[in-house]
């Protein structure tokens, strides 16, 4: 195996990781009516997992290309 196919093979297992992070962020996630804490922390991990998918796909592209 060489070094860019693992690499490879490490960039998409902390993409499968994250994706499944924020999906279960996303399905746990239940608004209130009213603002809290945990909401904002909520929404501030989705954003945060979404940013490092979003990175981790564009360095996966850079790879295979």
């Amino acid at each position: 195996m060489t070094k860019k196919e693992k690499r490879l093979k490490v960039l998409k297992e902390k993409l499968s990781f994250y994706e499944g992070k924020l999906y279960r962020h996303m399905f746990d996630y239940q608004p209130d009516l009213t603002e809290s804490i945990f909401t904002k922390v909520t929404r501030q991990d989705v954003i945060i997992l979404n940013v490092a998918i979003e990175d981790l796909r564009q360095k996966i592209d850079k790879l295979e290309s």
